[in-house]
């Protein structure tokens, strides 16, 4: 499969329309000398698909500079080999692999254009791991990797509406597989708007309306700066009595500076006042014309008392400075303990994450977000008759501390062997993995081995902890539990 914003014929397309999947694996299993990163930018939008399901789709996007031109028939050609994973825990949900091409009259162009494509799978409810990868196809050592979670909603018969899709000005489509609503909707998962006219062009879909009891209904577009303020707001009436409607507008932005901005859409019902779904995501202007405005600066105090946690109080303050110890270091622990007063505790909280935010041109703390992402799910799934409270159990502190495990191997309960995780963290020390045995059989598995320096070591687990009767200290493959 060959996907890209221009299709063509050469050498390499031919031979890998038969084989891309072997040479790609081949290719990415070799030997390569020191890799470096490869121009990629990739989104996820997700719209209401059939029945249960969601149409999730990976959109990417890369510069015409980005790859390693050869020879074809006609100029030259640049090709990227791509794959895409997609995994429930350790199982594999779907795949796909292909091919996205570029041409020029030059061996290395300067850059005019980027190219873009798009990916789409039909996912049913869940939380799931992604996995893209790119490689340049006549420069293996070029490639770019990332792993991501993505939430997928179950499907609702309330009033709602697709995430935001950033899409090309029509006067820059040329793509007619890209059209939507019989619109042209050529990808742009880079959210930069550029030029010296730079105009904002998106598409959004809106479920239930007739559901809902909606004759008249309106998307509110705000855009605000990087400091919060409202720069622009316009209401679109989106148009129909039906179940699935789409909006697809363009708003010119030339009066706006170069730089950070977001984009909220709200779904409001026929007074404007009641808020039925939002959605929200950050974009660029890039305005030769408009350099940047001199940020705006604000004390730490005003900061601090704008924060949530100015408000955070009693049980909820306890709470918050329980859940600061799984990451806090030994000095951050020294300073809290000699924080005694409500006041002191919040300025604490507040300074605690505040260096641990890893993009401060955003409003949201990232870090943070994902830690209350691993607690909810600690709380949801590692609960037992000895921890009422899951992020307490030795799994859920390793989740808060390290975040979600590459892998996951679960070994269920037998004559032989009690129940037992292996968790494989790849992004510390290189490659690190924590052992859990459920050693009282209470569903509460106890961290018994790592490898990351510090934790319990403890080579000889398997036969101290995970071993229920079988005497023999290299137990044969029949002994070993079976793999869920």
């Amino acid at each position: 499969m060959i996907d890209g914003t221009l299709l063509f014929t050469s050498p390499l397309t031919y031979l890998m329309k038969s084989c891309c999947l072997i040479v790609f694996i081949l290719a990415l299993s070799l030997n390569l000398p020191a890799q470096s990163q490869l121009d990629v930018v990739a989104d996820v939008v997700q719209f209401r698909g059939s029945g249960a399901e969601t149409q999730w789709e990976l959109q990417y996007s890369f510069s015409d500079t980005t790859l390693k031109y050869v020879v074809a028939p006609a100029g030259f050609v640049g090709e990227m080999l791509c794959s895409l994973v997609v995994r429930k825990d350790t199982f594999v949900v779907a795949s796909d692999v292909w091919i996205a091409a570029a041409e020029s009259n030059v061996s290395q162009p300067t850059h005019s254009r980027f190219y873009s494509g798009m990916r789409t799978l039909s996912l049913p409810p869940g939380t799931f791991i992604v996995t893209f990868e790119a490689t340049d196809a006549n420069d293996l050592s070029r490639r770019t990797k990332t792993t991501f979670t993505t939430q997928v909603p179950v499907v609702s018969a309330r009033a709602l509406m697709s995430d935001i899709m950033f899409v090309m000005p029509k006067e820059s489509s040329s793509a007619s597989r890209f059209m939507r609503a019989g619109q042209p909707c050529d990808p742009n998962p880079r959210h930069e708007i550029t030029g010296l006219s730079p105009v904002l062009a998106l598409y959004a879909e809106f479920y239930n309306a007739k559901l809902a009891g909606l004759d008249t209904s309106y998307a509110e577009v705000t855009i605000f700066n990087n400091v919060r303020d409202e720069e622009f707001t316009t209401y679109l009436p989106i148009e129909g009595v039906s179940n699935n409607l789409a909006i697809r507008n363009e708003f010119p932005l030339e009066n706006l500076r170069t730089g950070i901005y977001w984009l909220r859409i709200r779904f409001l019902a026929k007074d404007k006042s009641r808020v039925l779904d939002s959605r929200e995501e950050r974009f660029f202007i890039l305005n030769p014309e408009q350099p940047p405005e001199q940020q705006k600066l604000i004390t730490e105090d005003e900061d601090f008392q704008a924060s949530e946690w100015a408000i955070t109080t009693e049980n909820k303050l306890k709470l918050e400075l329980e859940l600061c110890e799984v990451l806090a270091s030994k000095g951050e622990l020294e300073t809290k303990a000699l924080c005694t007063d409500e006041r002191s505790q919040q300025r604490f909280l507040y300074r605690f994450w505040k260096i641990r935010d890893t993009d401060e041109s955003t409003p949201a703390n990232e870090r943070l977000d994902e830690f209350r992402k691993m607690y909810q799910w600690a709380q949801t799934y590692y609960t037992s008759p000895t921890y009422k409270d899951g992020w307490r159990s030795d799994r859920g502190t390793i989740l808060l501390k390290y975040g979600r495990p590459t892998q996951i191997e679960q070994f269920i309960q037998n004559t032989d062997t009690k129940s037992y995780e292996i968790w494989w963290y790849q992004h510390i020390q290189g490659g690190a993995y924590f052992y859990f045995v459920d050693i009282t059989l209470q569903q509460n598995l106890k961290l018994v081995h790592s490898t990351v320096i510090g934790n319990v070591n403890q080579p000889n687990w398997f036969n101290l902890y995970a071993k229920a009767y079988e005497p023999n200290p290299n137990p044969s493959n029949r002994l070993r539990p079976n793999q869920r």
